[in-house]
């Protein structure tokens, strides 16, 4: 499910900046390059709710790295946090919740949570079949 939720993420971060940004997942690399996203799950919660339904909420946090000079980071991190509060509302089919948006050492972190609901099928095992012999 959380692999659904985030290329839900990389989705919709690619609708909004189609091309030119990379999109890191969990790890950024040494060298990495910029203007990019890293998209890290901060939190999980999973509690069982009736029979077989399971309810979940995660946690995550986009990072964005500009690429701009010292003078001009701030202003591009601001103009790609009100883009990304305003287009965050769904990501896929799953309502993003509790959006917000800091500044830190020059990097954007937005910070969401997703809220989702599932049902555990159990895998069918065939019945056996059993001969009784009721000859006395």
């Amino acid at each position: 499910m959380i692999s659904d939720i985030k290329q839900a993420i990389v989705n919709k971060l690619l609708e909004i900046y189609p091309s030119g940004y990379t999109i890191y997942d969990e790890d950024i690399p040494q060298n990495f390059k910029t203007p990019s996203f890293l998209i890290t799950l901060i939190e999980q919660d999973y509690s069982k709710r009736l029979n077989t339904i399971y309810k979940g909420l995660v946690s995550f946090d986009v990072a964005y790295f500009s690429d701009k000079g010292i003078a001009k980071i701030k202003a591009d991190c601001l103009q790609k946090q009100e883009a990304l509060l305003r287009a965050f509302d769904f990501i896929g089919t799953y309502k993003v919740l509790n959006k917000n948006a800091r500044i830190t050492d020059n990097v954007l972190h937005m910070t969401f949570d997703v809220s989702y609901s599932e049902v555990k099928t159990e895998t069918e095992i065939p019945m056996q079949t059993q001969e009784t012999t009721t000859n006395i």
